[in-house]
């Protein structure tokens, strides 16, 4: 099927229009939501009608992907010396990595950007590679916690205002939270929950809040042994067993058995966890699963104000996550290149985000974007869109999986109470010291 893709795609021809030369641009892009023919190339196919229409020399031709396939295309296409000009690839989880960017696999677009300002400075950061913007931004996800409501009444517990606490605030609201429901001696209700899982972050945030990150800015040296990230982790440990304000299963790889805690409708058993923005979607939309839900941001750190003078954020909050977008893969025609350019920054405008918002719930990059209100009567999804408009991607280290694996290990030991946090975020970095130096970033 690959194979077959790229050979229809490689095999067109330049479209010539009232006799003039034109050009042909090669794009690539994946499934969204489906119209009311089960059409989920929809989206993008009307995006090319309007591009056309205004590029009257210009001939758009779409290569449907599967997701999933579009790493592995990517890597039968440079084989093939055959790239597309523009596609959906996420530079900040790895979609196209960090080597294949100095290699000069993909043209640098600052010159061609539409309005840089207005992106979301973690976004634009996502994108940048040596002080070099290569990519278009368009969506954003990342992690919040999700409130049971109805927890939060039974227990006269009021959510944290505009959905921003502090860890003393969050802390009081676990306690609270946390209790004998049926009188028998035993907890029945926790204040907290979540798991620990390679490729999972619902933890890390805690950490970032803190001002804590796992390597340096010149991925060289790791840096969550900080003193930043070895309280955050102490305090959440504290949580479970010092507090016992978190259920039992924290820090284990169940995730089904933590996410059935929160969202069960009959077991309502954890009344705050953290997940990544899809739970949301998740929570609308199914059966069986609790509908009085509000989002939060991960809270600021001891001593930290969520709030100024004024009522206001002092600060932003901070959370990890990912940034998606288009890139646009070299050309040697500079005609070419500026079309391919004007294509991708018109797939990510402001007017295509607010669409991508509206239809496909998809959190824009464009602070315009959200100016325009997408998520107009739903106010779980505004409220994430505000606190994912902060993520920040993880570091792009060509090593990252593994070295994320091994200080995943480390962190589920603390949570489970087999290491001191200390101890634990120690013997992580001691675990990852030889994979960075045996690579170079």
């Amino acid at each position: 099927m690959v194979a077959f893709v790229l050979a229809v795609a490689l095999t067109l021809p330049g479209c010539l229009r009232l006799g003039r030369p034109g050009v042909t641009i090669v794009l690539w892009d994946g499934p969204r939501w489906p119209d009311e023919t089960g059409n989920r190339y929809h989206w993008v196919q009307s995006k090319i009608e309007e591009f056309e229409a205004s590029h009257p020399f210009v001939e758009v031709v779409l290569v449907p992907v599967e997701w999933e396939d579009l790493r592995g295309m990517l890597d039968e296409a440079k084989n093939a010396g055959q790239l597309p000009d523009v596609a959906p690839f996420d530079i900040s989880a790895g979609g196209v990595t960090l080597e294949e960017v100095r290699e000069g696999l993909l043209e640098p677009v600052e010159s061609f950007i539409s309005a840089p300002d207005d992106l979301s400075p973690q976004a634009r950061a996502a994108y940048t590679v040596d002080g070099t913007l290569w990519g278009f931004p368009a969506t954003m996800t990342g992690h919040v916690l999700l409130l049971n409501l109805d927890l939060f009444a039974e227990r006269g517990v009021e959510p944290p205002p505009g959905g921003r606490w502090t860890w003393e605030e969050f802390l009081s609201a676990c306690r609270a939270l946390t209790f004998d429901r049926d009188g028998d001696g035993e907890t029945d209700v926790w204040g907290f929950a979540t798991y620990v899982l390679p490729g999972y972050y619902e933890v890390w945030p805690f950490l970032y809040a803190a001002g804590a990150r796992p390597l340096s800015e010149d991925l060289q040296a790791y840096t969550f042994d900080s003193e930043a990230a070895v309280a955050a982790l102490e305090r959440l440990a504290d949580l479970i067993f010092e507090e016992e304000a978190a259920h039992p299963s924290t820090g284990t790889a169940s995730v089904g058995t933590i996410f059935d805690l929160f969202a069960d409708a009959e077991r309502q058993e954890v009344a705050i966890e953290p997940w990544s923005a899809w739970a949301i979607d998740y929570l609308m939309t199914q059966d069986g699963v609790i509908k009085n839900f509000g989002v939060a941001a991960y809270p600021f750190p001891p001593g930290a104000s969520s709030a100024g003078p004024s009522g206001e954020a002092a600060t932003q909050p901070v959370t990890v996550g990912a940034t998606a977008g288009f890139v646009v893969f070299r050309q040697e025609d500079p005609h070419r290149r500026g079309v391919a350019m004007e294509l991708a920054d018109y797939l990510t405008s402001t007017s295509s985000q607010y669409e991508l918002a509206r239809g496909y719930h998809a959190f824009p990059a464009r602070r315009s974007a959200l100016d325009l209100d997408p998520f107009a009567g739903e106010p779980a999804y505004e409220r994430a869109a505000e606190i994912v408009f902060h993520a920040e991607s993880l570091p792009p280290h060509p090593r990252w999986p593994e070295i994320e694996r091994l200080i995943q290990r480390q962190i589920q030991m603390a949570l489970l109470g087999i290491k001191k946090a200390s101890e634990a975020l120690q013997d992580a970095g001691e675990a990852v010291a030889p994979l960075l130096e045996d690579s170079e970033p």
